[in-house]
């Protein structure tokens, strides 16, 4: 395979991500999906990209198997210069611990623990030192530093979101991926949560990748990567609202033509 990025394989300090060839197919032989249909990616450090396709195109296996929720059938994910296709699942999880956050629609919060302890979780589940001032630090850049002994059922949705935003920062990881982060917020919260996490992404050096089907969310990006059935479908960077939308359209209409009668 030609490689045209050049000189990134020699520094791959400067690449966060990379998904070669990747494959993943659920369901038996005679009705098997293909989710995706060897998808090939490098993303660089500092980066900020959306995600985005059709219904059905693939979005959320490509952040799992990056992510290292579930594993490709075949390719490798390299995160921070380290393949993460291989090894034994502790492996894979003390790996994901250390180097990847995550932040969800539904946020994923403990209900009976404070904002402080939600955020310093991860830190306890991987047996490293809780550096609380850092975790103070976080939630103070986040909006949050009143909010420390606070459960989330006393606070709103985009607190809520800030909380795990904070979290999936407490670790320093490389790669943080966002799925459909601004899903349950309404708008005004979405719009401070995405300038928020584009903030602190250029505060801390961190890579965010973010699944979303919402233009104005990929308006945020640096750029946008397209799937469709499971393949990748073009680029687009300095995205905007519009030219995000037009070509989501259009590959929903490609889509349309390709599946199969009566899907």
């Amino acid at each position: 395979m030609a490689h045209h990025d050049s000189g990134s394989d020699a520094e791959e300090g400067t690449e966060a991500l990379r998904l070669t060839e990747v494959r993943k197919t659920y369901g038996s032989a005679q009705n098997a999906v293909t989710a995706l249909d060897g998808v090939s990616l490098a993303l660089p450090a500092g980066s900020f990209t959306a995600i985005m396709g059709p219904s059905g195109s693939g979005k959320s296996t490509l952040l799992q198997c990056a992510a290292g929720l579930d594993r490709p059938d075949s390719g490798r994910v390299v995160v921070a210069g380290e393949e993460m296709t291989g090894g034994s699942e502790s492996a894979l999880t003390k790996f994901r611990r250390r180097h990847i956050g995550f932040v969800f629609q539904q946020y994923n919060l403990l209900p009976m623990l404070t904002v402080e302890q939600n955020t310093t979780l991860p830190l306890r589940l991987a047996g490293r030192p809780v550096d609380r001032d850092r975790a103070r630090e976080i939630l103070g850049r986040v909006g949050l530093g009143e909010r420390l002994g606070h459960r989330p059922d006393q606070l709103s949705g985009g607190q809520r979101q800030r909380v795990a935003i904070a979290r999936a920062l407490v670790t320093a990881p490389s790669v943080i991926f966002a799925d459909e982060p601004t899903g349950a917020l309404d708008t005004r919260s979405a719009r401070d949560v995405l300038r928020l996490l584009r903030e602190t992404l250029r505060e801390h050096g961190a890579t965010l990748v973010m699944v979303t089907h919402d233009p104005v969310a990929a308006s945020y990006a640096d750029s946008v990567q397209f799937l469709a059935d499971g393949r990748l479908a073009g680029r687009m960077t300095d995205p905007t609202v519009d030219a995000v939308a037009e070509r989501l359209a259009h590959l929903g209409d490609l889509a349309d033509e390709h599946a199969p009668v009566g899907a």
